[in-house]
């Protein structure tokens, strides 16, 4: 028997936010990669397709995992209030801003393959059509949820049954025709392992040697050339892939996290919920820009290009953050919707941390919350 309870986020959970940031940088770039290419800049980093697939979103999903261990235990009013609520919330406010943006900014690309923002079925569909931009939200409200409804199964059952579904879906055996349905297909069982095992991550991050890292590299590398080589079809090769790059990530950001300047993916991971919120808009409108220059570059150019673009958006999307931060509606849900707090309640972070919703609990006093056989 065991107890899960809140973890901080030093000591020995310093590599969380840093992780977290090396995540939202990868988006990020990869984002550049996809909307520049219908600029018809060439997406040289897109070539590394698979290590983007691999490492940032079961990277975030692990993590979000970690924090949700002690939710199996808590009552479905205060699991609805404190994290429910605000990422539903978040989810429809941001999926209107979307929608009024390209209204108002008319010809911009702004969904890759999915129903167009300005489709007057795309608002009224985001809980039937998830869309590419803000799908990550909406997973997590189902994935909290849905923790929530099988804490009390056996451990096994939760990761067989989590594993399955994720298995169905990377392999392509299940293909919902929707990017935001099928990464949340593919990612339910990040969340799960996370959610069961928390304490037992923490201990194997602190307690890993290099031959550890050596073999999740070693796994990596062969998942890796079997989803290029067209196996990704093979049960479970996408599975072992995500699970050894999150590995490897981890464990080469636990031994980098005191260096030098690698404090911008620890401020990064503590803004990750703002970066990913107001990073397309930078990117969708820089791509249009772009694309009136008509380029035809050589490569060193369009590689140059993807570059700075990377950096512009992070630069930009931190400045937005910073700009946006007053407006509390727009990361927080108002107290009118929040209902009245009951008397003697612990102070519910969310409405004056807006990373609160998709990030580890600022309180760090241990309590017990569930238990695993």
């Amino acid at each position: 028997m065991s107890a899960h309870s809140a973890a901080p986020t030093t000591g020995r959970f310093a590599w969380l936010e840093p992780v977290k940031g090396l995540a939202i940088f990868m988006v990020i770039a990869y984002h550049v990669t996809l909307y520049l290419k219908t600029a018809d800049v060439d997406a040289v980093l897109g070539r590394a397709k698979a290590v983007f697939e691999l490492f940032p979103m079961p990277a975030f999903f692990l993590i979000a995992g970690i924090f949700a261990g002690r939710h199996g235990a808590t009552k479905f009013r205060a699991l609805w209030k404190r994290r429910l609520l605000p990422l539903l919330y978040l989810y429809v406010v941001w999926s209107v801003i979307r929608t009024v943006f390209y209204f108002v900014v008319p010809g911009l690309n702004g969904e890759l393959g999915e129903i167009p923002a300005t489709d007057p079925l795309a608002l009224p569909l985001i809980l039937f059509w998830p869309s590419s931009s803000y799908w990550f939200l909406y997973a997590l409200f189902l994935f909290t949820l849905g923790r929530w409804l099988i804490a009390r199964a056996p451990v096994w059952a939760q990761l067989a049954g989590s594993g399955l579904v994720s298995t169905l879906f990377t392999s392509g055996l299940i293909d919902a025709q929707n990017i935001g349905w099928n990464r949340v297909g593919a990612l339910f069982f990040f969340f799960v392992l996370g959610a069961v095992f928390s304490r037992e991550i923490r201990d194997l991050v602190a307690q890993a040697r290099p031959v550890h890292l050596g073999i999740a590299f070693a796994a990596l590398v062969v998942s890796t050339a079997l989803i290029v080589l067209g196996f990704r079809w093979v049960p479970l090769v996408v599975l072992v892939g995500q699970l050894s790059a999150v590995a490897v990530g981890i464990l080469i950001v636990r031994h980098l996290v005191r260096l030098p300047g690698f404090g911008i993916f620890t401020s990064m991971g503590q803004a990750s919920l703002k970066l990913y919120l107001l990073h397309l808009y930078v990117i969708v409108v820089a791509t249009a820009l772009i694309g009136l220059l008509e380029p035809a570059w050589p490569r060193w150019l369009d590689v140059i290009v993807q570059v700075a673009l990377v950096i512009v958006t992070v630069v930009a999307s931190f400045g937005l953050a910073r700009l946006t931060s007053r407006v509390r509606w727009l990361y927080a849900p108002p107290a009118f919707l929040r209902g009245p707090r009951r008397r003697g309640a612990r102070q519910d972070p969310t409405p004056n941390d807006p990373e609160a919703a998709v990030s580890p609990q600022r309180d760090l006093t241990p309590r017990p919350t569930e238990t695993r056989e």
